[in-house]
């Protein structure tokens, strides 16, 4: 990270039926010597800036800027474990259930 960067943390579904309290690496020091913010948010905040924002999105995935996955279970008799394989983590991408 440069110093003064910032990170994003938007969502925790992942975390939301854990059992246990989640371990991890502590970033904390290098956090304070490059004077990092770590900030949430909630997407509702820059709902105003929607339209601008699909616009650029658009335009960095026409041009290859910009990458995306997506992981495709089709059948609707599949969903309940598609949408369990989601909240799990096991999909890589945007889930997606095609019927």
């Amino acid at each position: 990270m440069k110093t003064f960067g910032r990170i994003a943390v938007c969502g925790s579904i992942s975390l939301y039926n854990d059992t246990t309290p989640q371990t991890g690496p502590y970033v904390q020091p290098h956090m304070i010597f490059k004077q990092l913010r770590m900030e949430g948010f909630l997407v509702h905040r820059w709902e105003h800036k929607n339209v601008e924002s699909l616009k650029q999105l658009m335009a960095w995935v026409k041009e290859g800027k910009l990458k995306y996955s997506e992981h495709i279970t089709t059948g609707f008799d599949k969903m309940p474990a598609a949408f369990m394989g989601m909240l799990k983590g096991d999909n890589i991408g945007k889930a997606i259930v095609k019927v």
